[in-house]
Formats: C-alpha cells, structure tokens, sequence
C-alpha cells in the first residue's frame, strides 16, 4: 500500500516535456512533438472505464475553485448516472460494498500495463491481491467478498514474481514491458508528431514539412514554437477536452486565451465513435494506433485495440458485443522448497499456510482455484445476474437519474415534470446493440440522453432544445 501511494505521489509531480508549434493568427495549436511518454499517456487513455474517467474529471473540478463541473453540461448525464449508483443503498445492490465499488471504481483491463506509465493519471487501488478460501478453494480479488460457504477469505502468500502478482486475464498478460522500452510505444529516440485532433506520426524533417503544406502554413514566420512541461493537472485537462472538443490540444495548452476556452465545441452523437462498454475510444483517432508501425511499438499496443471488459465486471446479455477478459489461472497448494545439499536437492514442504501461485512446478499438492463472483447471489459464475436485484424496477430519466421505481417515486416524478396524463404515451421497446451504442454515445454528448439515443424507436421529432449541437467552426 505504501508503494502505491509513492506512486500516485511520484506521478503528481512528474512532468514531460513538449515542444509546442502554435498558429499566433488563430491562437491554435498545430501540433506537439514529444517523445514516448507522452504518446503512451495518450493511447492509456483508450483503456480508461468511463466510471474512471468521470471520477477522474469530477475530482479534478472539485478541487478546482475556479471551474466547475457546471461548465462542462454534456457530461451532466453520465455524471448523473455515476451519482445513482453511489446513491443506491444496499438494500439494491448485490453485495454492497463490493458491486457498488465495481462500478464506482472498474478496473483497467490494461491495469498492469498502464501502471508501467512515465505518468498514470488513474487513481484506481490496483486489484493485485488475491484472497482465497482454504476450505472450498475459491479465489477473489476482492478483500470484502466472502466465500460460498459464508466464511471470509484470506491472502496467501504469492509465490510468483512481483511483476507478475497482477491478477490479470491472458489478454493482458502476453504481453510483456521491460525498463528500457514504452508501454505501448519503443524507446528509440523517436519524436512523434502529435496533432491537434490527437492524430499520432512518427516526427521527421521531411514530414513535418509536407504536414505543414497540406495544413496551408508554407509560410512558417505565422507560426511560433513554445516549449512547456506539462503534468497530471494538465492531462487530466487534456482527457477532458479529448471527450468534449474538436481542439483537445489547444483548449488544453492554450486554454489561458483560447477563443474557444469557456464554449469547448463538442462532437455530436452521429460522430461519437462507440466504445467497449464502460471504456471510451474517446476522440483519439484509433487508426492512430493501427496504422502506426509496428516496427515503433511493443507486443501490448495492441491490447488497445479491443481492450475488452475486465474479469468480473461484464454483465451476462449485454447487448454490447465486447469481449471479456477470462479469469487468470491460479493454484492453491502448499510450497515446494529445493535446498541444496552437496550434489543433490531435497525438496521439503514449507511450514506454514497455503501459497498461490500461476504455475504448478513450485506447488506441492496444487489444486486449481475457482473464481468467486461478486455478481452472483451463490458466488459463481453460472449465477451470475449482474450487479443489481433482478426483483426491483428502476426508474430512469432523461437525464440518466436512476431510482428504485414504486407508485409513490412514480408519482413524484410525473409532478416533478409538471406534465398533465394527458400528455404522456406510453410505449414499449427493445434496446439491442444499436439502441445500447446510440445510448453511450447520447450519454457524452447530450443532456436528454434518453430522447436523443432511443429517438428513432420513440418516433421523437429533432428539436433544437433537446440536443447539444456542435458549433460550426468559422473559415479562417
């Protein structure tokens, strides 16, 4: 724990360089060139939950006097629905705390990778602990979850290396970083060019040049060149402005006399590109990511491609089709110690409670671990029905405000609406894929989430009041 808080405290004051290349006419950043770190800190953000990202924000504006989460009214809806939960008591969640703190604080599906960052914004306790019931031989990652049998569980010793402990799935754990190379990027010296749209290229002479062309700056003497440090603050500002702005790089660098600092465009519904259920593909171009060479990243790049959904935090039919991550393997046993004597090794068992470890070779006896799953009312994972009672209704407003549902909660919604019975249709519908990507996207870029994501199936007219609209960017 100690370790981890020196962490957070080392990525606070970390900062990377980067030389910045600004339109003086237009206040407008062109493009930054920056090494590894920041390209790295950059991609992460494709594996980010979208509860980690509004925790994240709501924290930042929190502490900071001079801008409130009320600046920002597109975000309003997905802060509303993260506010539900940490509202529902545990009379509607399934094993409160734990559900609840599963969807408060998801876990990374690049956890273990993204811990490797220059700089980490994301705050989340790492779930590296695995804790295990001795009688039935079942695992969790999670130090409030009881066994089946209602007894709690404990944390053996981990016999595999430190680098290793993470409690991770096989998609994450092919891949390997070592300390002389980036996460998702190699070390080799390599500038990248990085643009204001948040398109990456590898950073040259002769590409500079042509960019420059094809952008219409060949003359140069309308540019200027600043060199910044940026930290945490500021890439949290930059994940902010990566969700909500067509101009991520200059609102956040600039963001002193940015014309566009207080009234940040924000793309459109139809544009949002969806993502893997609660991560955010965010306004990252993800050819950035396919297109760059192979030969400039490591093995784990490609982990954010489809970084899918974390062990344990899927939801059984959702109509979304990501993938889950499996449960990681691990065997329960007691230790195999090799002393050796002379020319021949003895092996002894160790005295003491049970160890864990990936591998069977150091395990004497090793049994095979089941997963618990916080999900289940029986713990397993055939039991699974998600991380709410099936047996309440909820109530869910436009705004994405979310409410056990009874006839007197019924009643004071209607009289909060001010709406007259006579007004008010009543229709069913299906939420498939589609409708389920339309939400997700409705929920970034909209107040009136539900009326804008489900108005195809609700036959809703477009009106002007109803959805946030991206302003027009003038000629220049």
């Amino acid at each position: 724990m100690a370790s981890e808080k020196q962490q957070q405290q080392d990525d606070d004051k970390r900062t990377i360089p980067l030389k910045i290349l600004v339109d003086k006419q237009r206040n407008k950043v062109i493009f930054v060139e920056s090494t590894k770190e920041f390209v790295d800190t950059l991609f992460s953000f494709l594996s980010l939950p979208l509860g980690t990202i509004v925790r994240l924000l709501s924290t930042k504006n929190n502490n900071n006097d001079k801008q409130s989460s009320d600046s920002f009214p597109f975000l309003d809806s997905i802060q509303n629905l993260y506010q539900s939960v940490q509202n529902l008591n545990s009379n509607h969640i399934w094993n409160n705390p734990v559900c609840k703190q599963m969807l408060l604080h998801p876990k990374n599906p690049c956890e273990s990778l993204c811990m490797k960052l220059f700089l980490n914004i994301d705050d989340t306790e790492p779930s590296n602990k695995i804790f295990v019931c001795d009688s039935c031989k079942k695992f969790t990652t999670f130090q409030n979850l009881n066994c089946t049998c209602g007894k709690p569980t404990r944390q053996p010793q981990n016999l595999d290396s430190e680098g290793d402990q993470d409690s991770e799935g096989d998609q994450e754990s092919s891949t390997s970083v070592d300390d002389q190379s980036g996460v998702f990027v190699r070390d080799d010296g390599l500038m990248f060019m990085v643009f204001d749209d948040l398109k990456i290229v590898p950073s040259s002479l002769v590409t500079s040049m042509q960019l420059l062309i094809e952008l219409g700056y060949p003359d140069l003497t309308q540019l200027e060149e600043i060199r910044r440090n940026i930290g945490k603050q500021e890439i949290l500002n930059l994940l902010k402005y990566t969700l909500t702005s067509h101009e991520p790089l200059t609102n956040t660098l600039l963001a002193s006399s940015s014309k566009n600092k207080d009234n940040p465009p924000n793309q459109s519904a139809s544009t949002f590109k969806a993502s893997p259920c609660t991560s955010t593909t965010s306004k990252m171009d993800i050819k950035s990511v396919e297109k760059l060479d192979s030969s400039l990243c490591t093995d784990s790049h490609s982990v954010l491609l489809n970084p899918g959904i974390a062990p344990q935090f899927g939801c059984p039919n959702q109509p979304l089709n990501i993938p889950h991550v499996e449960d990681p393997t691990y065997y329960y046993g007691t230790a195999r110690l090799s002393l050796n004597v002379g020319h021949y090794y003895i092996i002894e068992e160790k005295i003491g409670g049970g160890v864990i470890s990936k591998t069977k070779g150091s395990i004497y006896d090793a049994k095979l671990l089941t997963a618990l799953d916080p999900k289940s009312p029986n713990r397993l994972k055939e039991g699974v029905v998600g991380f709410v009672k099936r047996a309440t209704l909820y109530s869910v407003g436009d705004d994405l405000k979310v409410k056990p549902l009874s006839a007197n909660s019924c009643f004071s919604y209607l009289k909060e609406l001010s709406l007259s019975l006579d007004d008010i249709e009543v229709k069913v519908i299906s939420i498939g894929e589609a409708e389920a990507l339309s939400l997700l996207a409705a929920s970034l870029t909209s107040k009136f989430t539900l009326t804008d994501g489900l108005g195809d199936q609700l036959n809703v007219p477009n009106q002007e009041s109803t959805s946030l609209k991206v302003p027009k960017q003038e000629p220049t």
